[in-house]
């Protein structure tokens, strides 16, 4: 028994040790390499989001970081998203409506794409709500977004019908002709499409278009959670003075850099700590670049930012020694709850023996006392006896030194 004893305690061992290194391998295998390599889904090519990953890709190159960027190509963003999902990849860009970034943890934004509504110079109308039973150009440009167009349609009840698709270009000869009495363009939040359409409708008319507030943008992100309420900043489009005069109310969806939700949180850290460095260094050769900032620190977000980016965002990560130490502390307390369980029953064990000895020599000396004074019949019962009580008394002895 002793020795069975000591084969289970040898193999509790063993496997609480094995346990918790692969504990820490899954939960922070950092620690157990200098770098850690991540695969990134790019993105379709030529895409200002894998022209931005190229030269973040050459950043972390240079700076050699303790994380390695593997580029896994994309055909989109929602293959991207996909990626992400099926675990093909650590990192991928992907819009705030795929079901990706719902999943997956948020470590940077890249841009904004809003909805900004144009009317002609000293248009009377005043709400969203008129535009019902009107005729709209939707501007087809690059950052044309049929999610947020039907999210917008579906909101207001306007008519499909009612929309005619035009050309950048069009746009201000189609108002000023009165065959659309406004325009939907859509674009990032700050210079692009939204700016360039101001300028078409300016050209058209000799003066400045009018931006239409949505003000209801904030119950369009409550029924649309993945949608959020912006603005499109006082002065984002130029000129002099500046257009626009204030800032003009709307909605966006936001295209994220999301990580896998199993992705330690010093690499999560590492990986925000080179964006923001990437930001700065190349804000000046790349103008999308300003686009990009880091992501709301409240918890309550509804897309969840990882935990190692709220860290590092908070100056409050975890140094690697820290890291360290929590492992090795959260191994003393294992042992430390094993080693007096293991202590006892051992000692359980000892006083089982013990009484069971105790009860053997009681026996023994009732067997001498009968040899004395029993008959013929009982001294060969007592022999058989006291042979068996030797043998086991001789094997206990060997057992125990």
């Amino acid at each position: 028994m002793q020795r069975w004893f000591k084969i289970f305690a040898a193999v509790t061992t063993v496997g609480v040790v094995l346990f918790a290194g692969a504990y820490a391998f899954m939960r922070q295998p950092s620690l157990f390499t200098w770098r850690y390599e991540l695969k990134i889904a790019n993105g379709p090519i030529g895409s200002d989001g894998q022209k931005i990953l190229a030269a973040f890709i050459r950043e972390v190159a240079a700076e050699r970081p303790i994380v390695r960027l593997v580029p896994v190509p994309t055909e989109s963003l929602s293959a991207s998203g996909k990626a992400l999902i099926d675990g093909q990849v650590d990192l991928a860009v992907v819009r705030s409506d795929d079901a990706a970034a719902a999943q997956g943890r948020t470590v940077f934004i890249l841009r904004r794409i809003g909805i900004a509504i144009l009317l002609p110079p000293e248009s009377k109308i005043e709400s969203v709500s008129e535009l019902s039973g009107k005729k709209l150009a939707v501007i087809k440009a690059a950052h044309f977004d049929p999610a947020l167009l039907k999210a917008f349609i579906s909101f207001y009840g306007l008519r499909d019908s009612d929309l005619v698709e035009l050309a950048l270009p069009e746009v201000g000869r189609a108002m000023k002709a009165k065959r659309v009495l406004g325009a939907l363009v859509f674009g990032p939040i700050g210079a692009g499409t939204i700016s360039d359409a101001f300028a078409a409708v300016r050209k058209s008319f000799k003066d400045k278009p009018t931006y239409l507030d949505i003000e209801e943008a904030e119950a369009i992100a409550a029924r649309w959670p993945a949608y959020e309420a912006v603005e499109i900043k006082q002065g984002s489009c130029g000129g002099a003075p500046p257009e626009p005069a204030g800032a003009i109310n709307t909605f966006a969806v936001s295209v994220r850099r999301v990580t896998r939700a199993s992705l330690p949180d010093r690499v999560a850290a590492e990986v925000t700590r080179l964006l923001l460095s990437t930001k700065a260094k190349l804000a000046s050769s790349l103008p999308i670049v300003g686009e990009m900032e880091a992501p709301p620190t409240e918890k309550t977000s509804v897309l969840p930012v990882h935990p190692g980016t709220l860290a590092y965002l908070n100056g409050e990560q975890a140094a690697l020694l820290d890291e360290t130490l929590n492992y090795y502390w959260l191994g003393a307390m294992v042992f430390a709850v094993i080693a007096p369980l293991a202590g006892w029953i051992a000692s359980r064990r000892e006083l089982r023996r013990g009484a069971a000895g105790r009860t053997h020599l009681l026996r023994l000396i009732d067997l001498v006392r009968l040899a004395k004074s029993g008959s013929a019949a009982e001294l060969a019962d007592v022999d058989e006896e006291l042979d068996t009580m030797t043998e086991w008394l001789l094997r206990n002895s060997l057992s125990a030194s």
